[in-house]
């Protein structure tokens, strides 16, 4: 084999690792996994040495560099089938072909491994194409085949508005006491769990609707306790830190079992006509940003859930007759760089402008401030 022809099979390997990770969810329901989707990142309990540690294993799905590599913390499995989204499938393989469990069982071959992910991908390895467009093309036609799926969903156990609100305390006090007005907690439903017995207890839960407003999809919950200095968790203060296993559950932030971030844009089911209206939409990191400029009189603002917009978030901004993108992610080193990677996945489909905020976010401005910073801004740019 020639260096040029070795050259191009590791290029098609790389394409077919982005396009197992456009496809996780499939590669996930396909195996039976159950899984915790962060946004970057996936945890869930080691299929492959089958452990029981919810947490053990992360898998990441966005970042340029780390796309679709995964470390088992308990195991090391990660070890013995390489670290990438091709050495996990190998894992799962091994497992449930050879009942594969620790170093020495037989596992499956790397041949096997490539012949499951072509043909789970319906993909023959000799036709992938490794250039930008093709690239680029079979993203878009990943994402939109995932939205067509996801809309024959059974919304039968979905809940309803009505029997959401009386499971929390709304309005938050938690966000009163951050400047936030009742009215606008009270509007989106924002309010703390207090019952032990449910995922989301101690934490301020943000109910995440459909674009139709009908169900909520999903929620994601804010721990209503600050960073331990010991050990980095969000937990009581007056209670000992989590063990290192069980450190996931008391992250700052926590989205609901199976909720996909990455295939949602916050508050579309309430900006969606406006954004028609005006042909403009404004990106922003999170809810607090996005109520905040609610508050303000700025109702066509949609939140990414963190700093990358995912394909499938883009295909939503396709679709929502945006023509105009004003880009207001954190005023930090992160919101910068993420600021630049919504530019170059939408400009050339979007003119895009990114205003400076005096602020680390949004959600600290005052009205005087997203007046004279955003709003005129805004009059600018239209």
């Amino acid at each position: 084999m020639t260096k040029k022809s070795r050259l191009n099979d590791q290029a098609k390997l790389k394409v077919v690792c982005d396009e197992l990770c456009d496809n996780i969810e499939e590669l996930f329901d396909h195996f039976d996994l159950e899984y915790k989707d962060h946004g970057k990142m996936i945890s869930m309990a080691c299929p492959i040495h089958e452990g029981d540690n919810e947490g053990a294993l992360n898998l990441y799905v966005q970042g340029d560099n780390y796309r679709g590599n995964w470390k088992c913390r308990t195991h090391g499995c990660e070890q013995c089938f390489k670290g990438s989204i091709i050495g996990f499938v190998r894992g799962l393989l091994s497992n449930r072909k050879y009942q594969w469990s620790q170093e020495g069982d037989k596992t499956a071959s790397f041949k096997e491994t490539i012949d499951f992910i072509t043909s789970f991908l319906k993909k023959d390895l000799n036709d992938i194409k490794v250039s930008k467009v093709a690239r680029n093309k079979s993203k878009f036609t990943n994402a939109i085949n995932h939205i067509k799926n996801s809309s024959k969903v059974s919304t039968e156990n979905c809940l309803t508005r009505d029997r959401i609100r009386p499971l929390l305390k709304i309005p938050a006090e938690y966000y009163i006491d951050r400047n936030f007005s009742k009215d606008i907690l009270d509007k989106y439903d924002v309010g703390l769990c207090d019952n032990p017995d449910r995922e989301m207890y101690n934490r301020v839960v943000v109910p995440i609707y459909d674009i139709d407003y009908n169900y909520m999809i999903g929620c994601t919950g804010r721990s209503i306790f600050n960073k331990c200095d010991k050990c980095g968790s969000f937990h009581d203060p007056n209670k000992d830190c989590p063990e290192d296993r069980r450190k996931y559950l008391y992250s700052k932030w926590k989205h609901s079992a199976n909720f996909k971030s990455q295939n949602s844009l916050y508050n579309y089911w309430f900006a969606k006509k406006h954004i028609q209206e005006t042909g403009v939409v404004l990106l922003v990191e999170s809810p607090g940003n996005v109520w905040k400029l609610e508050e303000n009189g700025i109702h066509n603002s949609v939140g990414i859930f963190g700093s990358a917009l995912s394909d499938r978030q883009k295909i939503m901004l396709d679709s929502s007759g945006a023509m105009t993108i004003i880009v207001l992610t954190d005023n930090d080193d992160a919101g910068r760089k993420a600021a630049e990677q919504i530019k170059e996945k939408c400009q050339n489909t979007y003119r895009i402008f990114i205003p400076q905020i005096s602020k680390a976010d949004v959600a600290e401005m005052d009205a005087e401030e997203i007046d004279r910073e955003i709003k005129e801004y805004i009059k600018g740019v239209i």
